[in-house]
């Protein structure tokens, strides 16, 4: 599904669409297409029909009622949130009662920021893929109803066995909402069982029964098990959209820590911490295969010299560009990083000793003749390459005889490769 979209916004004050729209394209930068009139936003959908991806709608329109305007979208299967300037409770509980995804309240500030809040993660949520596991179809044909207006790609599975094996074949999973009572195990065992494979802070796990048990409240047990959050049915759409949202974003969090903890911050590449335990995984697994591989050390020749000359801005310019260089050198699983400063650090696999030295010359070729540049003027940049290729030892013995081998190609003239001395390995 498209990680973009139209917000499609209806309202008959110009003043107040106008705010809200503008608050969605300069924090978002997404489209927003405006209408005043239930015929007007037909006309919308016809034009942009699939692109639209929410819809904002207030309630009084010259040329419909609450029922017309609700079912209009409900009917073309159009995540709709309300936007009312008067609190009604009974109007509140119709719309909710329908599958809407919210009913917001334009009576302050906040409810622009809300808003904005609520499209950046619908947008968000296009590309996540949730799990329903339940027995039952109806309710859980409902659930997975709700999570796709919510812009979920929804997986479901009728008894634990199904969910497993769901989720045990699904990498990118991000959200399970589970039954308690399930055919077999029941829904703290499913849980107990995910937790084998998918931390807490990797998967979002919801927990929902309308039972009680002898073993205790099921809440306490479901959480126990390892289960991020439960719910109690019957819930209303909105607290059910509220946790959800909750618990995903949680997960988005923890995410973007554990990225920068493991990222250069300037080039992108990961960083030498990350990447000892990115390259110990994949050393161990090219040895169990018994493929060949490389490891390699790299800096750039008179990085001093660039720095002055061009000052610091520069230097990192040629750092940027030296690491989009060599992201696309090599392949995905292979494992590449900035190790500080200059020098960075490469474990690549599927390189032959017989071709990895022509390898590494076609890289120290690239970069002599790639196009630095700061403040438009040219900067010549030329690199040093130590590699080792496949032998007897750990990861660290390679990289230590690669960064030998770098040591000689720089004290050899530098703008070399140097391959590591077999006799020391």
């Amino acid at each position: 599904m498209p990680q973009t979209g139209r917000v499609l916004l209806i309202d008959n004050s110009r003043a107040y669409a106008g705010i809200v729209s503008s608050a969605i394209t300069e924090r978002l930068g997404l489209a927003v297409t405006v209408a005043n009139s239930l015929k007007a936003a037909e006309q919308a959908v016809r034009q942009w029909g699939d692109d639209i991806m929410l819809v904002l709608s207030g309630l009084v329109l010259p040329d419909a009622d609450e029922a017309e305007l609700v079912s209009f979208f409900v009917r073309n299967r159009l995540p709709l949130v309300v936007v009312s300037g008067v609190f009604d409770t009974a109007t509140r509980e119709r719309i909710l009662a329908r599958p809407v995804i919210d009913y917001v309240l334009k009576d302050n500030p906040s409810s622009v920021d809300y808003l904005v809040w609520l499209v950046e993660r619908i947008r968000r949520n296009r590309g996540l893929t949730a799990l329903v596991i339940d027995d039952s179809r109806a309710y859980r044909s409902q659930l997975a109803g709700l999570l796709h207006l919510y812009g979920f790609t929804v997986l479901e599975a009728g008894d634990a066995e199904a969910g497993l094996a769901l989720a045990l074949s699904s990498p990118q999973l991000h959200l399970v909402i589970t039954d308690y009572e399930l055919p077999g195990i029941d829904g703290v065992q499913l849980v107990r069982r995910l937790r084998g494979t998918y931390a807490r802070d990797r998967l979002a796990i919801i927990g929902i029964s309308s039972s009680a048990s002898t073993r205790g409240p099921i809440s306490a047990q479901f959480i126990k098990g390892g289960a991020n959050d439960y719910l109690n049915k019957p819930f209303l759409p909105e607290e059910l959209f509220c946790r959800v949202a909750l618990n995903v974003e949680s997960l988005e969090h923890i995410g973007t820590l554990r990225t920068m903890a493991a990222t250069d911050q300037l080039t992108g590449l990961r960083n030498r911490r990350s990447f000892f335990e990115a390259a110990q995984r994949r050393f161990d697994t090219l040895n169990r295969q018994a493929e060949p591989f490389a490891a390699a050390m790299l800096d750039i020749d008179h990085f001093k010299r660039i720095n002055d000359g061009h000052g610091h801005d520069g230097g990192d310019a040629v750092l940027i560009e030296l690491a989009r260089i060599l992201t696309e050198f090599t392949c995905d699983q292979d494992v590449v990083a900035r190790f500080g400063g200059e020098e960075f650090g490469l474990l690549i696999a599927d390189r032959t000793e017989a071709n990895t030295m022509a390898v590494f010359e076609q890289l120290r070729q690239t970069v002599e003749r790639a196009n630095f540049s700061f403040g438009g003027v040219r900067i010549p940049v030329t690199i040093s390459i130590g590699v080792c290729g496949t032998g007897p030892g750990t990861l660290h013995d390679m990289l230590t005889e690669a960064d030998r081998a770098l040591y000689r190609a720089k004290t050899d003239g530098r703008n070399r490769v140097a391959a590591a001395d077999a006799a020391s390995r």
